[in-house]
């Protein structure tokens, strides 16, 4: 009997302390981050019969388990990918807005500038010195689509930076989850099935990290790994192995830095619409529905103000009488902009006269000037109705992105918060848990006290 009595507050002790112990490491870890609380469970240990019924032989702890929500976990992984591209893409694309709205480093003004001096010219075409600031705006000009072109090309060598940037994270971050998928296996092994609460929360706060950067699915093995996968289904993770992607110029453009995966038999190059998701996609998707179409229309712009400035002006006479020439010349009619310059460097070139009236006459520099407002460009508009349009499409998609990003990080700070109310320390509980365990360690502690003195009782009859 004192035996059996002695049995049951040692099982009670040993239950006692380690749910004491189990609290104290959540104590500990209370700000660690993706740290998700653990709890002692306890089962009542297998009654034994007799003639009175079955009588109780105490408790023991069945597992310490983390108390975990996988919908609410691949909720966060949805969230935080999406939110990560959102922030991603904004943060790129507002900088082409901030420059190409900007109201004294914009095209804007220098095309205000130009033409004030085109109109200059045609208020004293005989005016070497109103010619010369023409040229002198020009020049301006020129050096604006220069400036602004090379600050694009300066986005796209940043993105293709960074996407090597994300795709070194990316790989670390694989090698580092292949690496746990090993340790857990066998920690779980060693330890008869039992959960390797604190590995797992490591592993899956490396997946929350890895989904900062690209979209996750996760595929949960019967031996405890994690399959991840990327993209369309493109293994990342499989078990202890983690595949390797590389940062690779595109076959088509070696400026334009694309993904590839890095296999034993070659590079495979990634379709960039399958990486949707995190960092790296914002930062294609940014490229590709954004970069690309501003510097294209920029230079097709950058053209059309040069062929259709120079029509214009060759139409025209110069102060010698001669036919004008091309105002404006384009090196590389693809990069327009990059490669435009003023073509004559004489104030007396400028064909400011039609010819009817002389070579002094300024009916040309009208027609000229007349450009900054009639829609000569290709679908019938301006050259500052075209450079509007741009400005108001990149505008309209910042602000757009802008607003879907502050409301991605919305509904990610709800999905975290629910998570966090689940499997977060709340350190009230746990000191309210100390005392409750503190109290069952001392009630089994006084059971073994009066079972040891039942004991010295029988010794003594």
């Amino acid at each position: 009997m004192t035996n059996s009595v002695m049995s049951v507050g040692v099982s009670g002790l040993q239950a006692a302390q380690t749910a004491l112990l189990t609290t104290s490491h959540n104590i500990s870890n209370a700000t660690t981050p993706g740290y998700n609380r653990q709890q002692a469970l306890q089962s009542a240990n297998t009654p034994q019969a007799n003639s009175h019924g079955f009588l109780g032989r105490g408790v023991h702890i069945s597992t310490v388990q983390r108390i975990y929500s996988q919908y609410l976990d691949s909720q966060s992984l949805q969230a935080q990918a999406q939110s990560s591209q959102l922030n991603s893409h904004y943060n790129e694309i507002k900088q082409i807005d901030n420059m190409l709205a900007d109201t004294t480093s914009g095209l804007t003004p220098a095309l205000h500038d130009f033409f004030n001096a085109v109109q200059g010219v045609a208020s004293n075409p005989s005016s070497i010195p109103s010619r010369q600031a023409m040229l002198s705006s020009a020049e301006s000009l020129v050096s604006r689509f220069q400036q602004m072109d090379q600050r694009l090309s300066e986005m796209r060598e940043g993105v293709n930076g960074q996407i090597a940037g994300n795709v070194a994270e990316i790989n670390s971050l694989a090698q580092q989850i292949a690496g746990l998928n090993a340790n857990i296996q066998a920690m779980e092994s060693h330890a008869n099935g039992q959960p390797a609460n604190d590995l797992l929360d490591q592993r899956d706060a490396l997946i929350r990290n890895l989904s900062q950067f690209t979209n996750v699915d996760v595929v949960r093995q019967s031996n405890g790994h994690f399959n991840v996968f990327i993209g369309n289904g493109q293994s990342l993770v499989v078990g202890s192995s983690a595949m390797a992607l590389k940062a690779v110029a595109s076959p088509g453009d070696p400026q334009r830095m694309t993904v590839a995966m890095d296999l034993s038999q070659g590079e495979v190059l990634l379709p960039e619409h399958q990486l949707q998701g995190g960092s790296l996609g914002g930062l294609l998707a940014f490229r590709s529905e954004t970069l690309d179409s501003v510097q294209n229309d920029f230079h097709q712009l950058a053209l059309g103000f040069a062929n259709t400035f120079n029509a214009q002006h060759q139409a025209g006479l110069d102060l010698q009488g001669n036919p004008g020439g091309d105002f404006f010349a384009v090196d590389d009619p693809a990069h327009a902009a990059g490669s435009i310059r003023v073509a004559i460097s004489d104030p007396a070139e400028i064909a400011a006269a039609d010819g009817t009236g002389g070579v002094t006459n300024n009916l040309n520099a009208l027609s000229l000037a007349r450009l900054q407002t009639e829609n000569t460009l290709q679908g019938g508009m301006s050259y500052q109705s075209a450079y509007a349009k741009l400005v108001n499409q990149v505008g309209n998609k910042t602000r757009e992105l802008e607003v879907t990003s502050k409301a991605q990080e919305s509904l990610l700070a709800q999905t975290d918060q629910a998570r966090q109310s689940l499997s977060g320390v709340n350190l009230e509980e746990e000191a309210a848990n100390l005392l409750r365990y503190q109290q069952m360690f001392q009630a089994s502690s006084k059971v073994i006290e009066i079972s040891n003195s039942l004991f010295d009782s029988l010794l003594r009859i």
